[in-house]
């Protein structure tokens, strides 16, 4: 062979290897790319782009590539619904002999075609009853389980397919509930579950007669989780015998069912003021039953529902570290924890509300502030703080940092959450609970009063979280922060 073939063969030969390896750096950076616009709310690009790159992606990429567009593609059916609100009200079954039906149908129909084709999925149009839905016929979730069977992440998508079911077939809701609560009792999503539970007796469309005693189960296990809830405050037991349910709040309601005395109930509604009843004066509730009574009920026979009854040593949930703030070795640093290295230890004091002590942060720009454990969790990891933001640039409520290298942090701007990032809607200055947990690791999860806002969460590289340990209460020297915490728990 010549010299020059020699030579070209070579530099050819080089080019294809850079090829090969700008293409894999480049889908490495595209995956990325597409989450960001899938965390943004760009569901139809992120899904553009992952259909490409389902077709080259090796197993493990796949993996990600695959959840993520079956993702995508509910919440881009959530937001068509609501561009198509209006229209979807028209093209409901009871308006089938209207005249704006046919219309309305028909251009929704026509758009889900177009945009079917753009991403290659499958977005139809449900009719239902007072509202007809949008929602993906299960393509790219059916192709997910096909290949990623035994894959960990199964369970947000099966969770979003019970959302749609509730969608699209509510008869067929509770049932589906039950299986997946038995598939996953200790499930993250088991506050999404028990607001799906009230929101269906609000509604009226969920069937739960028949299935009271798993139903029940689940509020418990939920209330024994999140006792503070606001669902909780809406449970009660009937103190009286045959008491009467009515349509409307007082005495003159129809009498629509009775309820036996130690009956559960659900608050679904209260009324504006106190009646006066015999020698009581007290509320009117409007409750549902497990059993399906639904009416107005008169406050006088509810008590709250004792949950002590129902506490269980086993299943009660056991934290590592556990700090309420309650001790301070001076008025800047609680018990058993550090100020930061070369940080301002009088952003950090404390104040006496309702009985607690609230560690704060109140950090001035151009210096740094927080306060350092070095605890060391095992590669599973979860963290719980209660928290809010009161002003200035950000509020960094926890950071872990597992290794020394790369670290998980949760910070709160005005309107927002930030996690690794990634950004969600927030009213933050309003007390909340956050909890950073992970099963293997890798990946954490985001959830937000007991719901998961945000998954698949990996560390980030940060020089503000150097050394192993959880960071709390924690402000950069370009920042000023502003925010309290009631506590911050970890396992």
């Amino acid at each position: 062979m010549r010299k020059g073939a020699i030579i070209g063969f070579i530099v050819a030969a080089a080019v294809i290897a850079l090829t090969i390896a700008g293409y894999f750096i480049f889908s490495k950076n595209d995956i990325d790319k597409a989450i960001d616009e899938f965390e943004s709310g760009d569901y139809k690009d992120a899904i553009i782009m992952l259909n490409r790159l389902a077709k080259t992606a090796d197993y493990d990429k796949g993996e990600k590539v695959y959840y993520y567009r079956c993702r995508a593609i509910n919440r881009l059916a959530s937001k068509l619904e609501e561009k198509f609100s209006d229209e979807l009200v028209e093209a409901a079954q009871e308006k089938k002999n209207r005249e704006n039906y046919k219309e309305a149908r028909q251009e929704i129909e026509e758009y889900l075609s177009d945009m079917n084709k753009k991403i290659e999925g499958d977005l139809a149009l449900v009719p239902a009853l007072k509202k007809s839905r949008i929602v993906p016929r299960g393509k790219f979730y059916e192709e997910f389980m096909a290949r990623y069977r035994g894959s960990g992440l199964i369970e947000d998508l099966q969770f979003e397919e019970v959302q749609n079911l509730g969608k699209t077939d509510p008869d067929r809701l509770v049932p589906a509930m039950i299986n997946f609560y038995n598939k996953y009792p200790n499930t993250d999503y088991i506050s999404s579950i028990v607001k799906i539970l009230f929101d269906g007796l609000q509604s009226g469309k969920l069937k739960a007669s028949g299935n009271e005693d798993v139903l029940w189960e689940i509020i418990i296990a939920y209330v024994k989780r999140y006792p503070t809830s606001p669902e909780t405050n809406k449970l009660f037991s009937c103190t009286g015998d045959n008491v009467n349910l009515r349509n409307s709040p007082g005495v003159d309601g129809k009498l629509v069912g009775k309820i036996a005395q130690n009956e559960i109930l659900i608050q679904l509604e209260k009324s504006m003021d106190t009646t006066q009843v015999g020698d009581v004066r007290d509320y009117w509730y409007r409750v549902a039953s497990l059993k399906g009574p639904k009416g107005w009920i008169f406050g006088k026979f509810l008590a709250p529902i004792d949950m002590s009854q129902y506490k269980d040593a086993e299943t009660e949930e056991k934290w590592t570290m556990e700090e309420n703030f309650t001790e301070w070795s001076d008025s800047h640093t609680p018990a058993n924890w550090t100020q930061i290295p070369g940080g301002d230890a009088a952003g950090i004091n404390f104040s006496a509300k309702g009985g607690k002590k609230i560690a704060e942060l109140n950090s001035a720009k151009g210096s740094i502030s927080g306060l350092f454990s070095r605890f060391n969790a095992s590669r599973a990891f979860s963290i719980l703080a209660r928290a809010r933001f009161t002003g200035g640039d950000g509020l960094t409520v926890f950071a872990y940092s597992p290794a020394g290298t790369g670290a998980y942090y949760v910070k709160l701007t005005a309107d927002r959450v930030e996690v690794c990032g990634r950004t969600i809607p927030l009213r933050t200055t309003d007390w909340h609970d956050f909890m950073l947990s992970s099963d293997d690791g890798r990946y954490a999860k985001l959830l937000i009063d007991g719901e998961t806002v945000s998954s698949k969460i990996e560390a980030v590289q940060s020089g503000n979280f150097p050394t192993r340990g959880i960071y709390c209460l924690f402000s950069p020297k370009d920042e000023n922060s502003r925010g309290e915490m009631e506590y911050i728990k970890a396992r």
